[in-house]
């Protein structure tokens, strides 16, 4: 009996799909230029001439494209990790400033629920990629919020062991099943169920897992159906002597949030103010 002939991966296909993740964030930034073109000369008409319906399928149209965006960036780095090309661009960084940036951010987008933030007792600064350390907090803050029920509570606490610092993010929704915890890591794209309106395509936790791992750090999620989730990001400590030129904290950037939340939020949240 001839034996089965497996066929060797395509080494060129990482590239490919770099290639074309790029392709796809190109275009969707041109198109999300148009959308706020459009809404800028909509909002400069005659009260008369104004149409709401005009205003809501605009930011329809930018929720979607937010959307997609958060996709190929989250791609981008699953086929930079899998050829050896993803690189941090590491600063000094004070990481209790950049989740109060964050938080006070976040409650402006949803006033509606209740996010405790813990701070530290002791100074956090660490050496680490600001950005990235930015969108694995996102991914973990859209799935806490994905399995929370209106009036639902995140908390965010940072804290430092003798070797660690620790962003510890929780929530109180309906948890994960227990089926789905052996594949929380793994990267596919997600199917929603019709019924589901905004589910996201399954990558945000394996991006922010492989983030963790590549900062030396870890990720640990534990679940428990219909009491909640807790994420424990570990970042290895950093010493004085390891550190880099001193980076003013950034300030909060709304447009950031918005493409990392997109799979969450309403589409109202996708035109001014918040833009």
């Amino acid at each position: 009996m001839a034996k089965e002939r497996k066929n060797p991966q395509n080494p060129e296909r990482p590239k490919l799909y770099q290639q074309m993740g790029n392709y796809i964030m190109n275009s969707l930034n041109n198109a999300i230029f148009a959308s706020d073109l459009l809404e800028c000369k909509a909002e400069k008409l005659p009260e008369e001439y104004r149409d709401e319906s005009l205003t809501d399928s605009l930011s329809i149209l930018r929720r979607s494209q937010f959307q997609l965006l958060r996709l190929a960036e989250n791609l981008r780095d699953l086929t930079q990790l899998e050829e050896g090309s993803f690189r941090l661009r590491k600063s000094t960084v004070d990481l209790n400033q950049l989740c109060l940036d964050m938080v006070e951010s976040l409650r402006v987008l949803l006033p509606d629920l209740e996010l405790v933030y813990r701070e530290p007792e002791t100074e956090c600064v660490t050496v680490c990629d600001p950005d990235r350390i930015e969108r694995l907090l996102l991914n973990l803050l859209s799935n806490s919020l994905l399995h929370c029920q209106p009036g639902g509570t995140v908390r965010i606490r940072l804290q430092r062991t003798e070797e660690t610092l620790q962003i510890v993010v929780s929530d109180n929704g309906s948890g994960i099943p227990r089926e789905n915890m052996e594949a929380l890591f793994t990267d596919y794209l997600r199917a929603p169920e019709p019924a589901e309106e905004n589910r996201g395509a399954g990558l945000g936790l394996s991006v922010a897992h492989l983030i963790a791992r590549a900062h030396g750090g870890s990720l640990v999620v534990t679940s428990e159906e219909g009491h909640g989730t807790k994420a424990v990001f570990s970042l290895p400590m950093a010493w004085p002597s390891e550190f880099v030129s001193w980076h003013p904290p950034r300030k909060g950037r709304m447009r950031t949030l918005l493409v990392g939340l997109s799979d969450v939020l309403d589409h109202t949240k996708y035109r001014a103010p918040y833009l």
